[in-house]
């Protein structure tokens, strides 16, 4: 269903303006949010939070609940110099 006739439908069931002000602002951005990760959908974060001892890898757009720890590093630097 597209935005739109959500937005009528909310607006047909909900008398409440404050009520239908609310749900048409969370509708507004969870297309936002859907747009914002179009052609991303196979992108990743890459994450680490001790400084890269340990590397955690989720889907963008994602939680950090949904993150899992990289276990095949590519060595990027040469550090033998």
């Amino acid at each position: 269903m597209d935005l739109l006739t959500k937005i009528i439908k909310a607006t047909i069931s909900e008398p409440n303006d404050m009520e239908l002000g609310g749900i048409v602002r969370q509708l507004v951005n969870q297309w936002e949010h859907d747009e914002a990760k179009l052609g991303y959908e196979d992108a990743k974060i890459y994450e680490s939070p001790d400084g890269g001892k340990t590397v955690y890898e989720r889907p963008f757009g994602s939680g950090v609940s949904e993150r899992k720890l990289v276990t095949d590093q590519l060595n990027l630097f040469d550090e033998t110099n």
